[in-house]
């Protein structure tokens, strides 16, 4: 699995891109809010012929969604999270502006949601989903036990 991390937003949050040689490509927590920001994340993803096939919060805090919307309608994928999170994500709007965020727009999630030790598939790739609220009512972290590599958010 190849990981790329790109950082975006004033509170410089981690966006994620996972891929393979598949060229399947999941992107989680997408931060990206100015259109240069977007642009760099759609230039990135076009330059190496990905192919963005889910769209992954480990959580819904500002920093984590602000590009959720962007990934959505572009890619044609739909938002996945916990359950526990559509409180925190619907929440959003409401606090945004009073970060400078006056033009943000959400998405609603997915109603088939992430659930403590289902596997999220793409490629020749397979993620475990574990469960680490704490930070996050329902945060989640995405464990590639090949590769040894965990994508926590803010765990």
């Amino acid at each position: 699995m190849n990981i790329t991390c790109l950082t975006f937003n004033p509170f410089q949050e981690n966006t994620y891109l996972l891929h393979d040689d598949t060229k399947e490509c999941v992107v989680v927590d997408p931060g990206c809010y100015e259109l240069s920001e977007q642009q760099e994340l759609k230039r990135y993803i076009e330059a190496n012929d990905l192919k963005v096939v889910r769209l992954l919060n480990t959580h819904c805090h500002i920093d984590h969604v602000l590009g959720n919307k962007f990934v959505a309608d572009t890619y044609g994928v739909k938002l996945e999270i916990h359950e526990e999170e559509l409180q925190t994500l619907r929440s959003v709007p409401v606090y945004a502006p009073n970060y400078g965020f006056q033009m943000y727009s959400g998405v609603e999630a997915s109603t088939q949601y992430l659930k403590e030790g289902d596997t999220i598939k793409f490629g020749n790739t397979e993620l475990k989903i574990l469960f680490a609220p704490g930070h996050a009512p329902g945060h989640v972290v995405f464990y590639s036990e090949p590769d040894k590599v965990c994508i926590g958010g803010d765990v």
